[in-house]
């Protein structure tokens, strides 16, 4: 059968990609078995899809820029959710890692002061929003919008100045976060840049390994990507490595909004810190959720 021409080529495949995304945010949110996995399940979809609709900025224009604007701001709905989740399994990571038996028993103690504060604010955003139905009404009309950007003007070269875009940022977040005087807030859109490519990057390998001879184009994408930055192997662990610190900020600022107690205080104190032992050592655990 022969397939339409609207159907075919990098910006039909592209297309896909983004809807499977968005599928993954629909399901991901209308769960109820697993709500804080759910919830973190949903903002990586977001932030993969808001990386694939980058790669058609160039040709979308401000019908992109709109439709990234109304994801960004579905995601920040959720970020309160998912940060609570995520500290509550770095206590527990913590905890499991611990040296001596009072290191665990105090890890264990904070998890669980973490895991009531994170029950607490999943049942007040769900008595604002049931069901997460006012999300997941947002989330229909925004795959509605996602199928009418004309996706078939899409071209290779439209991808690859996008791409070219993404690199460049890099290197400008890269040069501030290394310098002497570098902020948190530089470190991480540092971090925040190198995961945007590395979705990118992803993005472009996961339609050349579902269709393998469906469009040279991608192939030929993917080797001007390795030619511009050869060491993405070392791109990936940076990204790791600066979310497993911005983790062990979440956890600290969680830690601290809890109220007063012996728990509480003993945690703050046994927070490791970046180097050997601290930030690094829960990088590794990470990585699947900081993608």
């Amino acid at each position: 059968m022969t397939v339409p021409a609207d159907e075919r080529g990098l910006g039909a495949d592209l297309r896909a990609g983004a809807l499977d995304q968005m599928r993954a945010i629909a399901a991901a949110l209308a769960g109820t078995t697993a709500r804080h996995r759910g919830v973190h399940e949903a903002r990586k979809a977001i932030r993969r899809l808001r990386a694939v609709l980058e790669l058609a900025h160039a040709r979308f224009g401000r019908r992109a820029q709109r439709l990234d604007a109304r994801l960004k701001t579905l995601a920040g709905s959720l970020s309160a959710l998912r940060d609570a989740h995520v500290v509550v399994d770095l206590a527990g990571r913590l905890a499991r890692r611990a040296t001596d038996e009072e290191e665990r028993r105090r890890w264990s103690a904070a998890r669980r002061r973490l895991v009531v504060r994170r029950q607490q604010l999943l049942a007040s955003t769900l008595a604002q929003d049931p069901a997460f139905a006012t999300r997941l009404a947002e989330v229909a009309r925004l795959e509605t919008a996602l199928r009418r950007l004309p996706w078939n003007r899409l071209d290779p070269e439209d991808v690859r100045r996008a791409l070219a875009r993404s690199l460049r940022r890099v290197e400008r977040a890269r040069v501030s976060a290394t310098a002497t005087a570098a902020t948190v807030e530089q470190r991480h859109r540092w971090r925040r840049r190198l995961r945007r490519l590395r979705m990118q990057w992803n993005a472009l390998k996961t339609l050349r390994q579902r269709e393998p001879e469906s469009d040279p184009a991608v192939r030929r994408l993917l080797a001007w990507l390795r030619r511009k930055a050869p060491g993405f192997r070392t791109v990936s662990e940076a990204v790791d490595a600066l979310g497993a610190e911005q983790d062990l900020g979440l956890l600290r600022v969680a830690l601290e909004a809890l109220p007063e107690s012996q728990v509480r205080t003993e945690a703050l104190a046994g927070l490791p810190g970046p180097g050997p032992g601290g930030a690094r050592s829960v990088a590794p655990a990470d990585a699947a959720q900081n993608t």
